[in-house]
């Protein structure tokens, strides 16, 4: 259980913020916080589960969601600039 938890923690910034920027019309700060802030409610959630520091999971949980959607972000933009 704890290892599907932290996978989907890792994916799920990922996927959201492309589904949310390439399918609405939101802008990519507001696509960016609403994946990241996903991904920190599933890294606490796996802190929890796993019996890990919760006081850490929810003081320093945002880090790695917010480096994906960050990659994630280049990624996508270099893509776009490539293809214009």
């Amino acid at each position: 259980m704890t290892t599907i938890l932290l996978l989907t923690a890792l994916v799920l910034p990922i996927a959201l913020f492309w589904l949310l920027k390439s399918r609405t019309s939101l802008s990519g700060p507001i696509a960016a916080a609403i994946a990241v802030a996903a991904g920190w409610g599933l890294n606490f959630a796996w802190a929890s589960v796993a019996h890990e520091s919760i006081p850490m999971a929810a003081r320093f949980g945002w880090v790695c969601p917010t480096v994906l959607v960050l990659l994630t972000w280049l990624v996508l933009r270099f893509m776009s600039r490539r293809t214009a």
